[in-house]
């Protein structure tokens, strides 16, 4: 069975997720990058990255970098990306590419309570023309410095906090989620298999987090060795 600890976290992130928001990669092949996002993604509350590997689609992600988050995130990969953003305009989408052109705007100017798809390109070419063609808006990270890019993990992580301090403003951290979020992410993360009962995640977890039952689980169950005693 879970503990308490564990039990409070996986519900407060349950009711945390934004489904609404969704990042897609164009044309990305370093694993890092995708490794990076998609834990920059979890860490904010972001449930869904689609992502168009173009020819050079690497084996596996880096598991130093993402931290276990392929768990918790729902990895789309697709042949091709301008079909699914199409599809997404069609649910009420609206699509917004990371590109530097005279009608860009500051990222911090949408409002990003609404339904998006945040597209990031790879770091020699960007967005494809395709991707630029339906997107709704052209959006850039200011520069003060000297450099003029941002590696992509890092401007993606920074939009991902850009959004979440909107969202959190307007109170989308903080409310019940739907039940059929519940059911989808409590299927999609396999809490079946870690004994956890849908019925009670239905509602956020109130009060503090417990604290830690061990300095070094987490709130998971702790590995317990024999002591060695020291030779008389």
């Amino acid at each position: 069975m879970p503990t308490a600890r564990r039990f409070y976290r996986i519900a407060r992130a349950i009711h945390q997720r934004q489904l609404d928001i969704i990042v897609a990669l164009d044309s990305v092949h370093d694993q890092h990058n995708l490794s990076a996002v998609l834990r920059s993604a979890d860490a904010t509350g972001i449930n869904r990255v689609i992502w168009f590997p173009d020819l050079k689609k690497p084996e596996k992600l880096n598991p130093e970098v993402s931290k276990g988050s392929e768990r918790w995130v729902q990895l789309e990969t697709v042949d091709a990306l301008t079909p699914r953003l199409l599809d997404l305009k069609s649910q009420g989408y609206k699509i917004a590419a990371t590109h530097m052109a005279h009608a860009a705007v500051d990222f911090r100017s949408i409002d990003w309570t609404t339904p998006w798809v945040v597209v990031f390109g790879n770091e020699q070419g960007g967005c494809s023309e395709a991707t630029l063609e339906v997107a709704d808006a052209n959006i850039f990270l200011p520069m003060m410095g000297f450099v003029q890019s941002l590696n992509i993990s890092v401007a993606a992580a920074v939009t991902f906090y850009e959004i979440q301090r909107q969202r959190e403003s307007a109170g989308l951290y903080s409310r019940c989620a739907p039940e059929k979020q519940v059911r989808d992410l409590y299927s999609q993360w396999g809490l079946l298999d870690d004994r956890f009962n849908i019925d009670e995640l239905m509602e956020p977890p109130a009060g503090e987090i417990p604290p830690i039952d061990h300095p070094h689980s987490d709130g998971r169950s702790v590995r317990k060795f024999p002591r060695v005693n020291p030779a008389s």
